[in-house]
């Protein structure tokens, strides 16, 4: 039994691995091969195999620069990644990952671990980070759950979010991409960016999406619509058991019709007629106070989960911000922080 690093996986053997055991939407052959397509970058494996069987690996990709490799399990937009294993290899997979840190030059190589696992020993005891970030998720459970136990279980303040937009019959449609959906979606999306002095997703990320997915069996667009008006939308993925919502929008002139609200509950009632035991919320920063107790209302649980970084500080400094962002987008390289 050895560890190895490769790129020309056997992708039905990795689904089949990965559909199989306890894993994130990120881990997903669609998703891995979405980002190799919109990243123009070929994914790396580190596989360990027992009797030809995968019994365990991680996902990552490369970017290379003039400053040096940056390594992310996984990136674009804090991605979920890391370890995906059915027996206890763990350390042997990641020294394969050091002895390759070690071996190349290596700017920042970065895991981001699944929050779901709760297994952030096994890196602290086996990968040789440099240091560590943690982050929060929030996630409601729906397992066993009708849809009358979880409207009752949602605060009072999400409730009538919810009965507002109804009263103002804002109704809820499912469209497919289509060109003017992806161009109105993501008008929407980039607009709200700017507003919060975020980073937009770029408007090829909606085509690669039906390039790489499968409309109502990977995911769905949930659409808010006031009278014949788009209003807001949002995506969702599904994975196994887990609902990913993924991307919001809406129409700041329609912001007072609680229409993300409508749209979230429906996507819930969705996922709960699909058998889904996770709801996953994402990723909040702890600044995000109000984000925080938005997603809080639904009866969302909190995930810790942390990123592992191994980085040359010193030269990351002396590289800069700009020259980081310019070079390597979309690769989480190091907290801005500590720069």
């Amino acid at each position: 039994m050895n560890a190895e690093i490769i790129q020309n996986i056997d992708y039905v053997e990795y689904d089949y691995f990965i559909k199989n055991n306890f894993s994130s939407f990120y881990h997903s052959k669609n998703h891995i091969l979405f980002l190799k397509n919109l990243l123009k970058i070929e994914p790396s494996f580190i596989q360990v195999k027992e009797k030809d069987e995968i019994i365990a690996l991680m996902p990552f990709f490369i970017k290379k620069s003039k400053y040096g490799l940056v390594i992310n399990s996984l990136p674009f937009f804090g991605s979920y990644g890391g370890i995906v294993s059915k027996n206890d290899c763990t350390k042997l997979l990641l020294n394969e990952l050091n002895n390759f840190n070690l071996e190349n030059d290596i700017l920042s190589s970065v895991i981001v671990s699944n929050p779901f696992l709760q297994n952030e020993s096994m890196y602290e005891d086996h990968y040789s980070y440099t240091f560590k970030d943690q982050r929060l998720i929030q996630s409601l459970n729906l397992k066993n759950k009708s849809e009358n136990d979880l409207w009752n279980s949602l605060e009072q303040r999400v409730r009538r979010a919810v009965r507002k937009s109804q009263k103002l019959n804002i109704t809820v449609t499912n469209p497919k991409l289509s060109d003017e959906v992806i161009d109105e979606f993501y008008n929407m999306h980039i607009t709200e960016m700017q507003s919060k002095g975020g980073k937009n997703k770029p408007k090829e990320f909606f085509q690669k999406i039906k390039e790489h997915f499968t409309i109502h069996r990977d995911y769905e667009i949930f659409c808010a619509k006031d009278n014949e008006k788009n209003i807001s939308y949002l995506l969702v993925f599904y994975h196994n058991n887990f609902a990913e919502y993924y991307m919001p929008a809406y129409n700041s002139e329609s912001k007072n019709t609680q229409s993300t609200s409508l749209l979230i509950w429906s996507s819930i009632k969705s996922s709960i007629q699909r058998k889904i035991d996770f709801y996953n919320f994402g990723g909040t920063w702890k600044n995000q106070s109000e984000l925080y107790r938005f997603k809080r209302g639904w009866n969302a649980t909190d995930f810790n989960y942390n990123y592992y970084i191994n980085c040359d500080l010193q030269k990351i400094k002396e590289i800069g911000i700009d020259e980081l962002s310019k070079n390597y987008e979309f690769f989480y390289i190091v907290p801005f922080n500590k720069i």
